[in-house]
């Protein structure tokens, strides 16, 4: 995630000689600022992914990017809009549930490792103070959300059931999850000829790519031009399991469906194509009491999530909302 901002900056704002750089504003909400680094902070984990899927950040990149950024923003003005009418109210979160959440955060994601915490802070130019205040304000929005349109129609066994079936992909132990794929590896720089440039290992592997996908035999490519493990068996990594990959490239494969071509997708080091092969999803939880449970607060959830995008459509009719990116 290093090369995150760097990128965010080259494609939306111009170089500044200052060694200080200026805060500059991506939105105003009734007076109240949003800066493009609050955009590029929460941007984070989605342009990860993008700057994998698209080395050459052509078209394609710059249509997902404004998506990402827009739906970023709309988020952030959203939050304005019930933050400035909490104020009003003068309502606070304890600092004891913050730093809860925060730590829940960290275990969460990082397997409670405060070190790749501390390195996803950096990635993101973001204090860890700045984390607590971010965290505070989304703790403070869904808390409102659930005070105020508290008053919904109780979940139904059906509503429960059907809930639990739409979410049990995504409630299954990721940890599990085992994939079959063919790769093909192309390093950045070819350690066999020094002086073929990076964009040309990126075009020889857009080629290979493209014939792949135009039916020539994969794993006959990958005994021939992939750099990567498993070479010599046409590229082959059997029954792999989630955790023993890298985490964007896992999450972008395992998106795909059986026979799906992906790819080149670029890494620090190189490019790689992969055609899957078979994915096994982990396990799926049992319906116990607490996912039960679980399952009938998403649903009152989503209810009170009707009611409070009214609401934040009639805010913003009234709000005075200037965008700048």
């Amino acid at each position: 995630m290093k090369t995150i901002f760097f990128f965010i900056a080259l494609l939306t704002f111009p170089l500044t000689a200052a060694p200080v750089p200026l805060l500059k504003t991506a939105a105003t909400v009734n007076g109240k600022m949003i800066s493009t680094r609050e955009v590029e902070q929460q941007l984070a984990p989605a342009i990860s992914s993008l700057l994998a899927k698209y080395p050459r950040r052509g078209e394609k990149f710059q249509r997902a990017f404004a998506e990402a950024r827009d739906e970023v923003l709309e988020e952030l003005i959203e939050h304005k809009l019930v933050l400035s009418n909490l104020e009003e109210r003068k309502l606070q979160i304890p600092e004891y549930i913050v730093k809860q959440d925060v730590e829940r955060f960290v275990r969460i994601n990082f397997d409670g490792d405060e070190q790749e915490f501390r390195k996803y802070l950096q990635s993101t130019r973001m204090t860890r103070r700045e984390f607590e205040r971010s965290q505070q304000e989304k703790i403070l929005v869904q808390s409102f959300k659930r005070e105020q349109f508290k008053d919904v129609a109780p979940a139904t066994e059906s509503e429960i059931l059907s809930r639990f079936k739409q979410r049990a992909a995504d409630l299954r132990d990721q940890t599990e999850d085992k994939i079959t794929f063919r790769k093909i590896y192309i390093p950045a720089i070819n350690q066999e000829n020094p002086v073929a440039t990076q964009q040309e290992q990126l075009a020889l592997a857009e080629k290979l790519a493209e014939e792949v996908r135009g039916g020539a035999d994969f794993a006959a490519t990958a005994e021939t031009h992939s750099s990567g493990a498993f070479a010599d068996k046409g590229g082959l990594w059997q029954d792999t399991l989630r955790s023993d990959l890298e985490v964007g490239f896992a999450d972008i494969i395992f998106e795909a469906s059986k026979g799906d071509i992906v790819g080149p997708l670029k890494d620090r080091i190189g490019f790689t194509i992969v055609k899957v092969v078979k994915i096994s999803p982990g396990p799926t939880p049992a319906l116990d009491t607490e996912m039960r449970e679980r399952m009938r607060k998403e649903v009152e959830m989503e209810k009170r999530s009707v009611r409070y995008d009214e609401w934040i459509k009639m805010l913003k009719r009234t709000a005075i909302i200037r965008r700048n990116i």
